[in-house]
């Protein structure tokens, strides 16, 4: 009898260490810089106004649910209006629906390193190497599309 409490309580402390799905960060997914037709277009356009590392995506397949998400870190306009930068994760329909992609959930930061920062403790994406600290008075002078999606 003592036993089988024992294993009861066993399998209880399992459960709680294990239970509930995994963070994105600790899933191992393997993050690739890539850019499509408008990000590649919105990364060059804000490469010449702004300068090199202003902005970034990536893509990763997440093996645990069979599913593909991409990271954006770069320039954004807040509700307010107020310019700042963003860091943001979506999960990417499947490949036969991918017509339409959404904007990305994320947050607002006041500077680049903050938004990349938050994108490699939230979701495992490798900090740049040589990354210059953009802030947000930086983008006073830059367009930015109200809604830039991935």
């Amino acid at each position: 009898m003592n036993k089988i409490f024992n294993l009861k309580g066993f399998l209880k402390e399992a459960f709680l260490k294990e239970g509930g799905p995994k963070r994105i960060k600790d899933r191992g997914i393997l993050w690739r810089e890539k850019y499509h037709d408008r990000s590649a277009g919105v990364k060059k356009r804000l490469t010449r106004e702004l300068g090199e590392g202003s902005y970034y995506r990536w893509e990763g397949h997440d093996y645990t649910t069979n599913s593909d998400y991409f990271v954006v870190v770069g320039p954004a306009v807040e509700k307010n209006g107020r310019k700042s930068f963003f860091a943001g994760i979506k999960k990417l329909p499947p490949i036969y629906k991918r017509k339409k992609v959404y904007a990305p959930y994320g947050k607002y930061f006041s500077t680049i390193v903050g938004a990349l920062s938050h994108a490699s403790k939230m979701w495992g994406i490798r900090f740049p190497q040589g990354q210059k600290n953009y802030m947000s008075e930086d983008l006073q002078d830059v367009k930015i599309s109200r809604h830039v999606k991935g």
